[in-house]
Order: structure tokens, then C-alpha cells, then sequence
């Protein structure tokens, strides 16, 4: 399968390692590098993608969200999901009672405030990666308050307002200044990012007590988006290298940069579609008790999007694959540390810059035009690949898809000539 995608990708790529310790030793002085450093101190604790760190980092007033979570987390998912709305109201409200005296017996508000405000004004009482770590807990939480039940139903989908109990909200508001973001909702970085232990284990899961399918396939969620991260992280290095190479007149360095950064994306593609298997990602399950209850849908606010992805938006933000988000949408899930990095490269502009310099700058467009190409493939066999996970059927639930919310679709063929606009449209925009 997919057998045409991967031929284009059968080039050996040259052992190029760049981790997030060599960004930050790297002596290139220029903007590119400084927005890159920003990326891996600011936005990552130091390492990319983020590495948090767990309970016994944080502040101890903020230690009892974590007790919080695992007095409910077994409770959060159900075996066999019902369509009779009346028992899916019992369950959520049941839920979101046991939590709301979880929270009231094991959260003293203003110890979590004081912590809070003290780790603002001095980051040496609460360093970024615990940040990250207190970030993911009370997203997990959030998010099954607000669905109350896993796989999520339409009783919960019905919902058009949700008021959340204090002890949420209060500490989400200085997560939000802290890390830049305005939704009400985790995102990527909160709950997909920040997830992965540095032993390969979820520090979290929304499956506990579920068979090792169903966690198998979060495990996997999870980890691939992590590890596309860490396998295209020598790009992001590549792209800084060639914008600072450009700028000093050195096209030769420039080309080689672009050339290396092709390289070591066919084999990043590549590793993306062989992992994504149904031994890996159990088609049947990945929708119900992976991507559901990452949705969101209050306030006209969606959840986690793979469009969240840095490793996308970095592609495009460098190609200059228009449109771009607007600052006010990307605000809500990006945050501030990620969107820095990519305006950066959208203002730089590189294919406007190689363009200017005419007949001296075409082999460089051709290395840009190549990654344009692999981008395109893998968007084409990401819209193939996805197909069976979005279709399907879930009769406890309307079609949704966590970043766009309910789609207006009655079956699963709706949902897929849906998602193949959704997909193809950006196809398209990427040339």
C-alpha cells in the first residue's frame, strides 16, 4: 500500500543528527537561531518537542491535581457505549459530581494561587517543564469533565455551554499567560507533546483499565506524533542554517542546507506511514477512545487538530504555503514560543528571497520546489491513510472530528466527502 509514495522516498538520507542540545550550541549568530533557541528553552524546557516533568516537580499545592485524576481516570471510559440519552446523562452528571468533590476535598484554591503566582515571578520555584507537566494534568482534566464519559456521546455533544468548577478555571488562566494561548481547551502541546515520558510511557491515560488494544493505540497516538517531532527537528535546524546562509551571500552552504533538509525528510514521511498500522492504531478504536474526547466544541471553540502540528506548520510557514492562520486562531492552540518561530519564517519569506535572486538563486528553488513536492505526497497519502479512522460508525455520538467540531453529516461516507474537502483544499493551497 502507499507503494508510489514510498518510492519517491527510497533515497538514502545522510546521517544527519541534530538534537535540541546542538541547537542550543550552536554558534550561528542570527534571528533564525535565536527564534530556534526561543523554541527549545521557551517553548520546550529546554528540548524539543517538550519533555515535562511530572508530580513531584511541581509546587505541592498543585500535586493534588494529579491525585484529582487518579481518583477519576479509571472511571472516565466505558466498555460499551449507549445511544439511550437518559443513561448517558446519568453517567456524565454522575462523573462530573465525583470529580467536583475530588477537586473540593483535594484542592486548596488559594495555595494553588499562591504557588502559581510565585512560579510567575520566579521560574526557579517551578521550572518549564513542570509547567508543561501541571499543563497536561489539568488539561486531562478539563477535557473529561467536559465530556464526562469516553467514548464521548451526543448527550455531551448537545451541550452548547459547560460551566466548570472553580478549581479548573482558575489555574487555567495563568497556564493561558504563561504559555500564551487563549482556548479554552487543551492542544497539542498540552496533551500530545507533554504526554510522553522520557521511559516511552504516557504519564497519563484516558483508557486505564481498558484492554491493551485500546491503549496501545493512545500509546501510539501519542508517540508518533512525538517522534515525527524529533525526527524532523534536524529541519527546523537545516531551514535556520539555510535563511542565515542566504543572508550572508553563501548560496552554495544555502543549497546544501535545503538539499539535507529534503534528505531527512523522506525518511521522517516515510516512518510516518509505516507506523501508522492497525497493529499500532486499532482503526475501530483510535476514533471512539483516542480522538473523541479530545474534542471540544464549546463557545465555538474546537480541540486538538493534527493541523496543530509544528511540524506542518513549520513546512508551510517556510515554503510560504498560503493561507496562513490568522494570529487571532492560532493564538488559541499555538503557543506563544511556537507561534514566534513560524512568523518568523513567514516574514523571512524564503522563496521570495532565493526568487530576487534571479538566475544565481535556481538551484535553490529547486531544493524548495522538492520540498514542496514531498509535503504534497504526504498530504495525498495522508487524506488516503486517514479514510478508514475518520469513517468510523459511532451511533453513541454525531460525526465529529475533534478540530472542526460536528460535521454536518448523517453516515460515515458523509463524514469522509467531509474530510476529503477539508484535506484536499489544503492540497491544493500547497504548491
Amino acid at each position: 500500500m502507499l507503494s508510489w509514495l514510498f518510492q519517491a522516498w527510497s533515497q538514502p538520507a545522510p546521517q544527519i543528527l541534530s538534537t535540541s542540545l546542538d541547537i542550543l550550541d550552536d554558534p550561528l549568530q542570527h534571528p533564525a537561531m535565536t527564534c530556534l533557541r526561543d523554541l527549545v528553552v521557551l517553548g520546550g524546557g529546554g528540548s524539543w518537542p517538550p519533555r515535562a516533568s511530572y508530580r513531584d516537580t511541581w509546587p505541592p499545592p498543585l500535586r493534588a491535581y494529579d491525585s484529582v485524576w487518579r481518583a477519576m481516570e479509571a472511571s472516565f471510559p466505558v466498555s460499551q457505549s449507549s445511544t439511550d440519552m437518559a443513561h448517558n446523562r446519568t453517567l456524565i452528571d454522575s462523573f462530573r459530581s465525583r470529580m467536583r468533590s475530588q477537586l473540593e476535598q483535594q484542592v486548596t484554591i488559594g495555595n494553588v494561587q499562591f504557588a502559581l503566582q510565585r512560579a510567575e515571578s520566579d521560574p526557579e520555584s517551578c521550572s518549564q517543564a513542570a509547567w508543561l507537566g501541571f499543563w497536561l494534568c489539568v488539561s486531562i482534566l478539563r477535557h473529561s469533565y467536559r465530556w464526562g464519559v469516553s467514548p464521548i456521546v451526543s448527550e455531551a455533544q448537545r451541550e452548547i455551554s459547560l460551566h466548570l468548577p472553580e478549581q479548573l478555571e482558575v489555574p487555567w488562566r495563568y497556564l493561558q499567560r504563561h504559555f500564551g494561548t487563549t482556548s479554552p481547551s487543551g492542544c497539542m502541546t498540552s496533551l500530545i507533546y507533554s504526554n510522553m515520558r522520557s521511559d516511552n510511557r504516557l504519564e497519563y491515560s484516558v483508557n486505564v483499565g481498558m484492554p491493551e488494544s485500546h491503549r496501545s493505540t493512545e500509546f501510539w497516538n501519542t508517540k508518533l506524533v512525538r517522534d515525527m517531532e524529533e525526527r524532523v527537528l534536524p529541519v527546523y535546524h537545516l531551514f535556520a542554517h539555510a535563511i542565515a546562509f542566504l543572508d550572508a551571500g553563501d548560496l552554495l552552504a544555502a543549497r546544501a542546507a535545503l538539499s539535507s533538509a529534503n534528505a531527512v525528510l523522506r525518511p521522517a514521511f516515510k516512518y510516518f506511514f509505516t507506523s501508522l498500522v492497525d497493529a499500532n492504531l486499532s482503526q475501530g478504536l483510535w476514533l471512539p477512545y483516542v480522538q473523541g474526547y479530545q474534542g471540544w466544541t464549546l463557545g465555538g471553540v474546537d480541540g486538538i487538530s493534527g493541523g496543530q502540528s509544528l511540524m506542518f506548520r513549520t513546512l508551510d510557514a517556510f515554503l510560504g504555503i498560503r493561507p496562513f492562520h490568522a494570529p487571532e486562531k492560532e493564538a488559541l492552540h499555538i503557543p506563544a514560543a511556537q507561534r514566534a518561530w513560524l512568523d518568523f519564517l513567514r516574514e523571512y519569506d524564503i522563496r521570495a528571497a532565493v526568487k530576487a535572486r534571479g538566475e544565481d538563486g535556481a538551484a535553490l528553488t529547486a531544493e524548495l520546489e522538492a520540498l514542496v513536492k514531498q509535503l504534497r505526497l504526504w498530504r495525498m497519502g495522508h487524506m488516503r491513510r486517514m479514510q478508514p479512522y475518520e469513517s468510523v460508525h459511532r451511533p453513541e455520538r454525531k460525526t465529529m472530528t475533534a478540530g472542526i467540531s460536528v460535521v454536518d453529516a448523517r453516515n460515515g461516507d458523509q463524514m469522509i466527502e467531509h474530510l476529503k474537502r477539508e484535506l484536499g483544499q489544503r492540497l491544493t493551497q500547497t504548491v
